[in-house]
């Protein structure tokens, strides 16, 4: 088992606010994260609760499955984190997943499966560069770019999170 592999939800609104489709996404993809080990990073949601208080109550009001115990699990497990943009240099090697990725710096998913098993990694997710200056300068300063379908069609995020993490790990 290599370094830890993080999955990093970006919200680019500039207000930050969490909502309801954020709480959604979240429900999804956590069991994802639970199943392949992953930490997840939520970035600029204004979550002011510990990471177990904000499973416990997310998971009592969306249909995750399990009542939310991987969600749980995960935050009680320490893989569970929020914070804001600009992201800290101990979040690991910078991966943008986009489907409009800068030519200098595309890697596949050969080469990031690779890269997990020797360095820790964070996967960013849902840098809409158009809406947030600290989202722009996150995608400048990223080493790594990878279109997750391989012919810049834009998928959403959930789908984008579970391809990655499921070509990842097989």
């Amino acid at each position: 088992m290599g370094p830890p592999l993080t999955v990093v939800l970006v919200n680019a609104k500039t207000n930050g606010n969490f909502t309801d489709e954020n709480r959604r996404l979240i429900a999804r993809i956590s069991p994802l994260c639970y199943a392949y080990n992953f930490h997840l990073l939520l970035v600029n949601f204004k979550i002011e609760k510990s990471p177990v208080d904000f499973a416990r109550d997310i998971s009592t009001t969306t249909s995750i499955s399990n009542s939310g115990k991987r969600l749980i699990k995960l935050a009680q497990n320490g893989k569970l984190r929020f914070t804001n943009l600009p992201l800290t240099e101990n979040v690991g090697k910078i991966i943008i997943c986009t489907h409009k990725p800068d030519e200098a710096k595309i890697i596949n998913s050969k080469e990031i499966k690779i890269l997990a098993e020797k360095e820790k990694l964070a996967l960013v997710f849902g840098c809409k560069t158009d809406s947030n200056k600290n989202v722009r300068k996150l995608v400048e300063k990223s080493e790594w770019h990878i279109d997750v379908s391989g012919k810049n069609i834009e998928l959403t995020l959930d789908s984008e999170i579970g391809a990655v993490s499921t070509i990842i790990k097989h």
